[in-house]
């Protein structure tokens, strides 16, 4: 992967880039129901900002289970296989601006990245309903570890095996909640924090975010900000 500029743009995608309807959400409802055999509607979980893996230990402790590694390993399955039925009747709708920004990073020579509290599968199911999958060749997913920093960590490192520059300085995180600006600053890096869902610009500011937007229409501005922020 050739990164020109050397600079490297992280996002989440929930709320971030797209929006799924709350399919994630039923997807992994359905996906539980078929290991565990029980409809759970997962009403003392919040999505917003979380990942999957930490969604699944919420669940174990709720509800006093253990389940084996392989068991998870069926859930996740399942919980990709139903989001693929429920985004190919209806796919996502991107945050407005969101393709116009990819598209001005990439022809950038950007490297785009994921940090996604979303299993890589359903992370890349998501991004396709809507064709930005072509975008992102490594990331960091929420298969991978339960806290968003460490998702963070994971894809620098995916950053570093791509053959991507991540020195410090010429990387940035965005996200759509405050989980997002407290992964991205606990790696030190400068968070755009983008206001398109259940938080506004005031809870993102508040969370550390180094600017926020309501969306990505402001290209330009969000690009000169980039210029300026990353080496």
């Amino acid at each position: 992967m050739e990164n020109t500029r050397g600079k490297t743009v992280l996002f989440d995608i929930d709320g971030t880039l797209l929006d799924t309807h709350g399919y994630g959400r039923e997807a992994f409802i359905r996906g539980l129901a078929h290991v565990t055999g029980e409809r759970d509607e997962l009403e003392y979980v919040s999505f917003a900002g979380n990942t999957d893996r930490n969604v699944l230990d919420q669940v174990m402790a709720h509800r006093k289970l253990k389940l084996a590694e392989g068991e998870i390993r069926r859930i996740f399955a399942h919980i990709a296989q139903e989001l693929r039925a429920l985004l190919q009747a209806n796919p996502g709708r991107e945050i407005s601006g969101a393709r116009k920004f990819l598209e001005h990073l990439a022809a950038e020579g950007m490297a785009l990245g994921l940090v996604t509290g979303n299993i890589r599968e359903c992370a890349y199911l998501k991004l396709a309903s809507v064709g930005f999958d072509r975008f992102f060749g490594f990331g960091g997913f929420g298969d991978q570890h339960a806290e968003r920093a460490n998702i963070a960590r994971a894809a620098l490192l995916a950053a570093r095996e791509a053959g991507v520059a991540v020195e410090s300085g010429c990387v940035c995180l965005v996200g759509d909640t405050p989980f997002d600006v407290k992964a991205g600053l606990a790696l030190g890096l400068p968070v755009i924090g983008v206001a398109s869902g259940k938080y506004g610009e005031d809870d993102l500011k508040k969370a550390g975010a180094t600017i926020t937007v309501p969306d990505y229409c402001d290209i330009g501005s969000l690009l000169n900000w980039l210029g300026n922020a990353l080496k």
